[in-house]
């Protein structure tokens, strides 16, 4: 029953020539040495290379996240002064023109 069951899984798991995602509607999973079976409904199953080149983008998405956060502590201050410098500059320009 179990070598039936996970031909079929292994079946619906192996993408097509060319295709990287497979839709998943229904199927059983029976892990290695593992008595149990996991039911799988609905989703989506990656290739391996695939999963490969999504894990290599997250993390460098998460380098570039982080170096970000780094920089903007920074500018966001040094906006801020240049801001409120050409602020009340502006005002100080308004109010001579309006006197």
């Amino acid at each position: 029953m179990k070598l039936g069951a996970l031909v079929l899984v292994m079946l619906v798991a192996v993408p097509a020539p060319g295709s990287e995602v497979i839709g998943v509607e229904r199927a059983q999973l029976f892990p290695d040495g593992g008595a149990a079976a996991v039911e799988v409904q609905g989703g989506c199953w990656l290739s391996e290379s695939r999963c490969v080149r999504t894990a290599a983008e997250i993390e460098r998405l998460r380098a570039e996240n982080e170096s970000l956060r780094e920089h903007a502590g920074d500018a966001s201050f040094t906006s801020a002064i240049v801001a409120l410098v050409l602020g009340i500059g502006a005002g100080f320009a308004v109010a001579k023109l309006a006197n």
